[in-house]
């Protein structure tokens, strides 16, 4: 969140240029041009002014998580006062969908993305503590990749209970996603 002095570099932006800066900000956190400094150069101290749009980055991923409230972004950004706190809410939740999408493409880019797997079954028919053991077993091979290639092979043996389990979580995840795609409105 916004660090000591509650949104006390944000307040070198001035009035006029608050909500300008507020978006500014939030079209670099949706992949558009970083905030430019020569905007706010008469105005406000470059030390200042790379503090306010870190604080500004914070309370905005902050709102569109849903952890912050008008009222909380007041308080979080005392320094400012309630108006223009209040003015840095509503832009950010007035661009909340876009900032949203922003987000969850981060996060796909960051994560690994399965790119193929293998498998194969095999019985154990004993160990060293049981004689006759019979029990199917299913390796899995996984090998995942993220964002710009870096790949990772993950091997997982799994006992039938293990692997119906599996399936059910994943039949889950699949109906939970579907129930999620068909709430989003139409663009």
């Amino acid at each position: 969140m916004a660090g000591k002095g509650g949104g006390a570099a944000l307040a070198h932006i001035p009035e006029p240029q608050l909500t300008k800066f507020v978006h500014h900000v939030i079209d670099h956190v949706c992949g558009g041009q970083p905030v430019s400094y020569e905007q706010y150069r008469d105005t406000c101290p470059l030390d200042k002014f790379w503090l306010a749009v870190q604080e500004t980055k914070n309370v905005v991923k902050e709102i569109t998580l849903k952890k912050l409230t008008k009222e909380e972004v007041v308080r979080v950004l005392s320094a400012l006062g309630e108006g223009r706190a209040g003015s840095v809410h509503y832009a950010v939740v007035a661009r909340r969908e876009e900032l949203d999408d922003a987000m969850v493409r981060d996060a796909l880019h960051s994560a690994h993305h399965l790119k193929d797997f293998d498998w194969n079954v095999k019985v154990s028919v004993s160990s060293d503590k049981v004689m006759e053991l019979n029990e199917p077993l299913l390796t899995l091979h996984l090998h995942s990749v993220r964002g710009r290639g870096e790949a990772k092979d993950t091997c997982v043996e799994m006992t039938l209970p293990q692997v119906d389990a599996l399936l059910q979580q994943l039949t889950q995840a699949q109906q939970t996603l579907t129930h999620m795609a068909s709430q989003r409105p139409p663009p």
